[in-house]
C-alpha cells in the first residue's frame, strides 16, 4: 500500500467530500484528510454529523485492483482499527464495543461512525469518513451519544489518533489482502457486542428482534429470531434492546 499522505486542515466543510473530489482529479491510494473541525459532516443514510470541535474529522483515499472485495470488508476492517487505536486510551477498555457494521460504542452510547462512499468507475476509489467524538459529543435525537473524555483520564489528541487509525488500517489491510474477510470477521467479532445481545433491525421495509448471532462470510447480521431461525440482514438501524 502506498505510504499514508496525511493533511491537516483548519476546517472544511467535509472530509469526505474534500478527499472525493481528489479522488475525481486522479489522486493516488494513500490520501488521508483530517480537519480540526468540519462545517457540513455527513453521516450514514443521509444524516448530518454535528461537529462541535475538538473531535476527530478523518477521511482516506484507497485505490484497490478489486474494488467489491475490500468494499464488502471495510466496515469491519476499519471498525477494528479505530477500536484498537481507541482502546489503550480508556480507563477501562471493556466498556468499548463495536455495533453491528462499525459503530463504537463506549459503555452503550454512540462514540464513532463511519462512513464509506465508493466510486470511479475503471478506475475506482473508496473514500472512508471516521468521525470520533474525543472532547464533546453531539447531540443526536433518539440516539445516546458520549466522547472519549467521559471515559479516559487523557483523551487522545486528534492527530495522534489519526496516524494510529492510519497504522492499523494499513495493518489491517495487509491482514485482509493476505487471507481475505475470515480474519477480519475473527478480530471484529472479538471487539462486538456478545453473541445473544438482544437487538433489534429497523429498516425502511422492516423491523425484526431477536439475538445477536454472528456475521456470515459476506458481513451480513445475523439475528436470531424467537422461532429459532437466523435472519440474515444487509442494512438497517440496529438498536441495543437489552
Amino acid at each position: 500500500m502506498t505510504p499514508w499522505r496525511l493533511e491537516l486542515h483548519d476546517t472544511l466543510e467535509s472530509t469526505s467530500d474534500f478527499c472525493r473530489a481528489r479522488a475525481e482529479q486522479g489522486e493516488e491510494d494513500g490520501l488521508a484528510v483530517l480537519a480540526r473541525r468540519q462545517t457540513k459532516g455527513r453521516g450514514t443514510r443521509g444524516r448530518n454529523w454535528d461537529d462541535p470541535g475538538g473531535n476527530l474529522a478523518l477521511s482516506f483515499l484507497l485505490r484497490p485492483d478489486s474494488l467489491l472485495p475490500l468494499l464488502t470488508a471495510l466496515p469491519f476492517l476499519v471498525a477494528v482499527a479505530a477500536f484498537d487505536a481507541i482502546s489503550p486510551a480508556l480507563r477501562d477498555s471493556r466498556a468499548l464495543s463495536i455495533k453491528w457494521p462499525n459503530d463504537l460504542l463506549l459503555n452503550g452510547a454512540k462514540t464513532a461512525g463511519i462512513l464509506i462512499e465508493s466510486g470511479g468507475g475503471a478506475q475506482p476509489w473508496i473514500v472512508v469518513g471516521l468521525g470520533v467524538n474525543i472532547r464533546r459529543a453531539p447531540e443526536i435525537p433518539g440516539r445516546r451519544t458520549t466522547c472519549l473524555a467521559e471515559g479516559s483520564d487523557t483523551p487522545p489528541d486528534v492527530v495522534t489518533l489519526a496516524q494510529d487509525v492510519l497504522a492499523e488500517v494499513a495493518r489491517l489491510r495487509a491482514v485482509f489482502e493476505a487471507g481475505g474477510f475470515d480474519p477480519v470477521r475473527a478480530l471484529w467479532l472479538e471487539r462486538a457486542h456478545p453473541l445473544g445481545t438482544p437487538l433489534a433491525v429497523r429498516g425502511l421495509d422492516h423491523y425484526h428482534e431477536g439475538l445477536f448471532n454472528g456475521l456470515d462470510g459476506d458481513g451480513r447480521l445475523l439475528l436470531r429470531t424467537a422461532g429459532g431461525k437466523d435472519l440474515r440482514l444487509m442494512t438497517g438501524d440496529v438498536l441495543l434492546t437489552g
